[in-house]
């Protein structure tokens, strides 16, 4: 997605979904440029709400950019209540999967197989320990994140930015949710494509 596209989805949605995530793994000198870009979409896009997994890393950063602006705009969705809590600001939203009813974990975990079937056995295992229970929440976090839930008011992401492993994109947690986003139509951006978008090199 190049950053004209970006603008006119954002532009012509009344309330914008943006998801802000990546990997664990980022290299300290790249915090500060998520920080400083989440912060310019939350103050170019007053209109937009910012959706994040709470992990450390990337989520961390980019969610640290937002709430310089204006906490009230961000969401969490957990995998389960108090999850890193210390790190929420008291104006953010969020809600938990084990909060949320059994109908939604369920279309999660049937939407998690459609976009990454190789998680399959697990989630048809998910209760038969704890070890398997929290990978399968994790993954099914990161399935809300996207596809959202009418149940709870959480509406579809619309568009996702991530800072990715430029090795192995689709690895683990975050290669799952880029997936899931492909699967329902959802723009992504990788950052070596908004790096070079004039909101970031100051072009704008």
């Amino acid at each position: 997605m190049d950053y004209p596209t970006f603008r006119e989805l954002v532009e012509e949605t009344s309330q914008p979904v943006i998801l802000v995530e990546g990997t664990r793994n980022l290299p300290e000198s790249d915090v500060d440029l998520l920080v400083k870009f989440a912060a310019r979409l939350a103050t170019l896009y007053p209109h937009a709400v910012f959706r994040t997994g709470n992990a450390k890393g990337s989520d961390e950063a980019f969610a640290k950019g937002i709430r310089e602006v204006d906490p009230s705009r961000l969401q969490y969705v957990l995998p389960y209540a108090r999850h890193r809590q210390k790190s929420i600001d008291v104006h953010s939203f969020q809600i938990a999967l084990t909060d949320m009813p059994d109908a939604v974990e369920e279309r999660a975990a049937d939407r998690t197989v459609q976009s990454s079937p190789q998680y399959k056995e697990l989630l048809a295992n998910r209760n038969a320990g704890p070890q398997m229970q929290a990978k399968a929440r994790y993954l099914l976090r990161d399935t809300m994140k996207v596809i959202g839930a009418a149940e709870t008011a959480l509406p579809q992401a619309t568009m996702a930015f991530f800072y990715v492993n430029r090795e192995d994109p689709m690895k683990g947690g975050t290669g799952h949710t880029i997936r899931v986003c492909q699967k329902h139509g959802i723009p992504v951006a990788f950052q070596d494509e908004w790096m070079g978008w004039p909101i970031v090199t100051d072009r704008e």
